[in-house]
Parts: structure tokens; sequence; C-alpha cells
């Protein structure tokens, strides 16, 4: 018999209150991550089997819990919300539908403002943990032999790109433009 499904049951499932304390969030996310590293990546020849599953870099932004996941097949950045946060939540990622299926890295796509500007990340679901959103960093850790090899490089993946974006501050298209017309109208005066 089909039960009826509850208007709870189709948004956003929070995290339960057991996991509000920060520390334990993030125990309950690397357990979670080892069991699906069990049943799914166990025998994977993808996977760096030499990389333990931990969290890094924890902070809080807004509502959002947001750290770094390593595991043997991912370095992602998880936005957990201490609430709801009002994204409609598609009919097949609903808590109810997703029970019982296979773990899925990537599922539908969100856009969330936070305080460093729009972060892009996809919907993902535990019973045990709720809705999160998880954004992949690097998705083939084989040339990695230590966690701390993989932060390091991904460290180096946002020192070039705050270099580059400060460059592009740096330089003023208009200035250039109008320094290259003035140059230009300059010899032709003569």
């Amino acid at each position: 018999m089909d039960y009826p499904i509850t208007p709870a049951e189709r948004s956003w499932q929070a995290v339960p209150d057991a996991l509000q304390d920060d520390a334990l969030l993030q125990a309950v996310l690397v357990d979670e991550h080892r069991l699906i590293y069990t049943r799914c990546f166990l025998d994977d020849p993808a996977a760096n089997h030499a990389l333990p599953i931990m969290t890094y870099a924890f902070r809080r932004l807004d509502q959002w819990r947001v750290f770094l996941l390593l595991t043997p097949w991912m370095l992602a950045r998880l936005f957990v919300p201490d609430r709801d946060p009002g994204l409609q939540i598609p009919p097949e990622w609903q808590a109810q539908t997703r029970k019982g299926h296979d773990y899925q890295v990537i599922g539908p796509t969100f856009e969330l403002p936070l305080l460093t500007g729009k972060q892009r990340a996809h919907l993902n679901y535990s019973p045990v943990i709720g809705h999160y959103l998880l954004h992949p960093l690097i998705l083939s850790m084989m040339n990695f032999n230590t966690p701390e090899e993989a932060f390091t490089a991904w460290n180096r993946v946002i020192e070039t790109r705050n270099r580059n974006l400060e460059k592009m501050q740096h330089q003023n298209p208009l200035q250039e433009e109008i320094t290259r017309r003035e140059f230009f109208t300059g010899i032709f005066k003569e």
C-alpha cells in the first residue's frame, strides 16, 4: 500500500537536532562516507585506497557549515545548513524517494549566495545526515600519497585563482582602451 507523501517529506530534510554540534556532525559525516566507501569504492581501481576519509578547514558562513571532505574517490567542499535553506528539492531527491537508492556523488545543481560570492554545489542526501550540498573539487585522487598532498594541491589552485583575480582587479580595461585611443590620437595629430 502506498502512503501519501507529506509536505515535510517534499522539502529539505535538515540535519537532525542531535547533529547540531559541529564536531559530532563531522564525525558522523566521516562515518557515513566510510560506509559509502565500503559499499561503493572498496574494490574500485580508480579510488586511492591509501587516503583516509576526513574533514578539514571547518568554518561557518551564514547558516552554512562549510568544510572540505577528503575521501579515496574525491576531495569536495560540503555545505551543511543549520536549517532548511529554502531550496526546492526535485521529486527524485526527496528524502522518501532517496531512501534505499544507491549513493550518487553528483545530484542536481544549486546556486547559493554566500559571503564569498555565489557557489554552485550538488544536492546530496543521507538518511543519517539529511540533505546537504557537495561541491566536488578533485575527482581523481590517484596522484596523492597523503592527505597533506591533496590539501596542498587544492591550496595551490586557490592561490593561483586569487592571484588571477587580483591581476584582473588591478587591470582596468576601460582605462587601457582610453590610453590606446589617446595614444593613437596623439600620433595622428602630429
